[in-house]
Parts: structure tokens; sequence; C-alpha cells
């Protein structure tokens, strides 16, 4: 339950509201972070907690609790007296597809620390930007995105050890197209004593390719929220990435590259802590890694008659052989055109490999992979002198008709053939070419 809150408290459309009590709170110590607010306030803090808010849906402008003052300067805020942590907390709505600011201000009877606070919104992520003064001059600021708290509040704690007379609470309320959402806050939590030392620790890891294992070189990665929300780095040649000095709790970390679909993981940092991030190639795209120096691209650039059967063909001293009936050329589609591809009937699955050989060993980069309409599982196999090198397995997304390439992890190993097998597993209603252009070797 939360306290009563001290003298003077809510001015509302015109009415006046009182209360009366101590409002002091004894919650669990929390490390500066952004974490799921369940008792967010640390030991010996004073809680605003909106007590004395006790009509549902009336303005507030101006509210005292435990001789803090809390003041609206943007924003249409309402008391929400049905629900808060615990009930009740204020809020301001944004209406569908718009985006509205709503900021508070809390004065102080005399400096005072800031602890934390909890944030609230019912669909999207909480935007914030804290501020604390003193003597009219900013001493501190905060600033990030809470995600989507799904409804619930999450605690925002200050890493600041500095004594303010003012504090400013930004909201920024984006509504999606579909819904009018609230957004709020509670339990602003100010104490006497200084804050803690955050504790600090250290993250890394790994970008991988979500299909392929490989190694995604170059790809950003970003602290997307919590205490260090901006922070980012990028994937080194063995697509590493290494921060140091997060702070303590909860965060999340977002990776994006070129030709790949972002992806994000919600951690709790209380440790030196790995993880991987897997990016899957976006289908939209055609994703080309630059070959290695000194590569050969086959490009079947030779074929010339479309439709017509693939069994065998040489270009630049490599030769690719259909290993399975039913590849033929296509003149009129490729990256560029030629390229080569076989089909299966309708709800039917057929399985077709082509070999590529030389006359001496050679390195596989990649091959760029298609279908029409099915996703594409695939195996690579690389053999020398009969034995097997590496095999690489996996299955790329439906890539809506383009061709999508597949990086070989295993680039530097040397091989004398290659096989590719390609499974195309077709729907019901449709015939479904699949094919491969572009093998890359060296």
């Amino acid at each position: 339950m939360k306290s009563l809150a001290v003298g003077l408290a809510l001015v509302a459309g015109g009415t006046f509201a009182a209360g009366c009590g101590g409002s002091m709170m004894s919650r669990s110590a929390t490390a500066p972070s952004t974490s799921t607010a369940v008792s967010s306030a640390p030991l010996d803090s004073s809680v605003i907690g909106f007590s004395s808010l006790t009509s549902d849906g009336v303005p507030v402008t101006s509210y005292t609790e435990s001789g803090f003052r809390v003041s609206s300067t943007s924003g249409d805020w309402r008391a929400r007296t049905t629900y808060g942590n615990p009930a009740p907390f204020i809020q301001f709505w944004a209406e569908p597809g718009t985006t509205a600011a709503g900021e508070i201000h809390v004065t102080a009877p005399s400096p005072t620390y800031f602890k934390s606070v909890d944030l609230y919104a019912s669909t999207t992520p909480v935007p914030y930007m804290i501020k604390g003064l003193r003597n009219s001059a900013v001493v501190f600021t905060m600033s990030g995105t809470v995600s989507n708290t799904f409804g619930s509040f999450r605690t925002v704690s200050n890493p600041n050890a500095v004594l303010i007379d003012t504090l400013s609470i930004a909201l920024t309320n984006s509504a999606a197209a579909c819904c009018r959402n609230p957004m709020g806050l509670d339990n602003i939590a100010l104490s006497d004593t200084p804050v803690a030392p955050p504790q600090r620790f250290s993250l890394s890891g790994t970008v991988t390719d979500s299909a392929t294992g490989a190694s995604v070189v170059g790809a950003r990665v970003s602290i997307a929220s919590g205490p260090d929300h901006g922070t980012s780095t990028t994937t080194d040649a063995s697509g590493a990435f290494s921060f140091a000095g997060l702070t303590a709790g909860g965060l999340s970390v977002s990776a994006t590259a070129t030709n790949y679909l972002s992806a994000s993981q919600t951690i709790l940092l209380s440790a030196n802590q790995t993880l991987t991030l897997r990016l899957t190639r976006d289908p939209r795209t055609v994703a080309t890694v630059p070959p290695p120096a000194g590569a050969t691209t086959i490009g079947f650039s030779g074929l010339t008659s479309n439709g017509a059967a693939f069994t065998s063909y040489t270009e630049s001293g490599f030769t690719v052989s259909s290993a399975t009936p039913g590849w033929m050329a296509s003149t009129t589609y490729g990256h560029p055109a030629p390229f080569i591809q076989f089909f299966a009937e309708p709800s039917t699955t057929v399985t077709a490999r082509i070999d590529v050989t030389a006359a001496s060993a050679f390195t596989f980069f990649s091959a760029e992979l298609y279908s029409s309409t099915t996703r594409i599982p695939y195996t690579m196999t690389g053999t020398l002198n009969g034995a097997n090198v590496f095999t690489v397995a996996g299955e790329l997304p439906n890539t809506f008709g383009s061709l999508k390439q597949v990086v070989n992890p295993y680039a530097s190993s040397a091989i004398d053939t290659l096989s590719i097998a390609l499974t195309n597993a077709s729907a019901a209603c449709c015939r479904n070419p699949m094919g491969l252009d572009n093998i890359i070797v060296r």
C-alpha cells in the first residue's frame, strides 16, 4: 500500500484535495539501471507515490507530497486511481498516429538527491529525458528509451550523485496508428543521501549469420535501452564486439548490418557477460559480400540458349557439372542473367545438385541462391582427394524471386570438389523454380 501524502495535494479542474500522513518508504537498494519495477525506491528514500489522488481521470496540474511539489509543464496529465505501482499514478495520452509530449517538474524544499522513477506505457517504448537542476542550472541529464513495458512499470535509476533542487521528467508518447496510448509515471524517489556508485560490467560477444553461422563483419551493435542507451560499436574482422563499463541492470542490445534484418536481445547485466546476436538475411535485398582479391566468379555468361538442358559448363578453368537431372539454363533472369535452375511440380519435393571441379585445389567463397516462392534448404560440401573438408547446411528464407548470397564460413579451406545441393519443396498451387548463380571461387 502506498503511504499517505503530506499537505496540499491536487489542483484539478478548479478543485482542491488535501491529505495527511508521511511518505517514507523502505525499499531494496537498486543499482542504476532500467529494470522491471516492483518496489523501485532505494532505502531511506522519500517516494512521491501520488497517494492522495482519489478521483480517476481528473487533470493534475500541481500536487504536493512530503514537501515536494509536482507541477505539470506540458501535456494533459491525469490521475489514474485504478492502476499504478501500486495505484494511483499520473498519465497522459497520445491519440492514434500522433505524438504527444508530457513533462513534469518536481521542486524540493531543500537540496536533495534524485534516486529513481517508474515509467509506464500501454503499447509503446518510453523515450525519456530527465534533468536535475540546482539554482536553475542543469547539473545532470539522463536520456534514453525504455523498451515496451507492455503495460507494466520500469524503473529508471539515476547514477548521478549530485544535489538538486528541481527535477524535470519529460516523456514522449508516440501512439501507433491503431490505438490511443497512455503513458505515465509513478514512485519518484528522492533522498538526503547520495546515490551509491553504480556497478559496471563488460559486455562482449559476436554477431553471426543465422543461416550459415558465419561472422558478420562491420555490424553495428548498440545499447538500445538502459542508462547507457545510444552507446554503440562495430564488429571486427571476426564478427566480435565489446563494451566496457556498462551500468548494471536491464538493457536491450541491438545489431544491424547491411542486407540483414535487425535483431535485439534484452538482458540483465549483473556480471561480465557474453552473448551471440544472430542476424537473418533480409529477403528484400540482394546481399553481396565483396569477394577476396583474385577470386573468380562463375556467372554462367556462356549460356545462350534459354531453357536448354544443363549438364556441364566450363568457365575460367572451373567446370560445373549437373550431378542430378533437371537443371536448365535461363537467359532471361539472373544476377545478372543468365543462371541455372530446376523445377519442382506442385506439391512435390525435388533435390538437385551440381559439382564444381578444377585442375588444381581451390577455395570456395560464396554462391547466390534463388527460389520463386519457397524457402531454400541447402547443403554445400567441399572435399579434397575424396575426403570431406567442410559441410555447410542451412536454409534461406523465402527470397521472393531474388538471388541471395550464402557465404562459406570455411572460405580459406582448400578443396578440389565443391557440391551444392538444393531442396525444392513446391506449394500445392504452383510449379516452383529454384537455382543458383555467381559461384565465387579462388
